[in-house]
């Protein structure tokens, strides 16, 4: 029973860290954009970021969950 309520522990984190990383990136490249006026490409550069470390977040997590 433990074990199962760590692992449902762990997954639940999953979606929570995938969406923080997109919204993270695609904040920080909005910021870059309005300061330098390079609107939209340091917004796409850093949501690409920021959907690529989720996408490595949600294959870490589910590598450990999974052993």
């Amino acid at each position: 029973m433990a074990e199962t309520m760590r692992t449902i522990g762990a997954l639940s984190t999953v979606g929570i860290s995938f969406v923080l990383a997109i919204a993270i990136g695609a904040g920080f490249g909005w910021f870059l954009d309005k300061s330098f006026g390079t609107a939209p490409w340091m917004f796409l550069l850093f949501f690409a970021l920021g959907v690529a470390a989720g996408i490595l977040n949600v294959y870490r997590t589910a590598g450990r969950v999974l052993k």
